[in-house]
């Protein structure tokens, strides 16, 4: 073996371990970048933030007065000639105003709108096991979020990304659903992101009270921001999910619990 290909040798075995760690080291920012990269939030969002922020709202004026209930529902349904509009939430400081459906499957609105057309923006609506929204222990809406700012005014559910801020989280409680039979008012204590591992917040049968507390011990494990409440067996919740983006393929859940009194 000459002296050129000696040191031709040493040079690859510099080389190879070399163009393996860069490789790697590529492999591993590419990862992080597109799993954990800072969600480009909406600016309706951003104020949404900026204005918790900015001003605290005391808490005998966080809650609006509220009128006498007047069911509407039939009105939108005869407006969008379709009977599967079940509901309306209502969360005045995110701005959400919208519309809930509910089909015999978890699938049909993730790519229809209220008029039962196709459309790939599809329509926030009610677990199709929410069958008796009066008394299910535990009601679940989903509803689409986007990154893509052509579509953040068609998508209500975009501001829900506002609970990932702690100041949010803080003043934003009220949430209103209205349903046929009257208005819902929950308070918001648990913000959570879930991965497909995590999907407690699916469970919506219940064998016993005992089956419920467990349940919800689990479902509020590892929250994202908790108040400190207690859960009693008659109590009702509300759990909100929309697509979340740190990390890619994430959902994140607003739960909520009904107000008494």
């Amino acid at each position: 073996m000459n002296n050129n290909t000696k040191k031709t040798n040493k040079k690859l075995q510099f080389l190879i371990p070399l163009i393996i760690f860069l490789i790697s080291l590529s492999i591993c920012f590419y990862y992080i970048y597109t799993n954990y990269i800072k969600v480009d939030l909406s600016n309706e969002v951003k104020e949404i933030i900026k204005n918790n922020k900015q001003e605290k709202v005391p808490k005998d004026e966080q809650e609006p007065k509220q009128e006498e209930y007047i069911n509407q529902l039939p009105n939108y349904r005869n407006q969008y000639n379709n009977q599967y509009i079940m509901g309306k939430i209502t969360i005045p400081q995110l701005k959400i105003d919208s519309l809930i459906t509910r089909a015999s499957n978890n699938s049909f609105y993730l790519d229809h709108n209220l008029y039962n057309a196709y459309d790939v923006l599809g329509t926030p609506f009610f677990d199709h096991r929410n069958i008796n929204l009066i008394s299910d222990k535990q009601i679940n809406i989903y509803g689409h979020n986007t990154q893509n700012e052509k579509y953040y005014d068609q998508l209500p559910f975009t501001n829900l990304e506002a609970y990932t801020d702690k100041s949010v989280f803080d003043n934003a409680k009220d949430i209103y659903l209205d349903i046929d039979e009257k208005e819902i008012h929950y308070k918001v204590f648990s913000i959570k992101i879930v991965t497909n591992n995590d999907n407690e917040h699916m469970k919506l049968i219940f064998y016993s009270d005992n089956d419920y507390i467990t349940h919800i011990n689990k479902l509020l494990t590892n929250s994202l921001y908790q108040d400190s409440i207690n859960i009693e067996p008659n109590d009702r919740i509300l759990v909100l999910q929309a697509c979340h983006y740190n990390p890619i393929g994430s959902y994140l859940l607003v739960i909520g619990k009904e107000a008494t009194g």
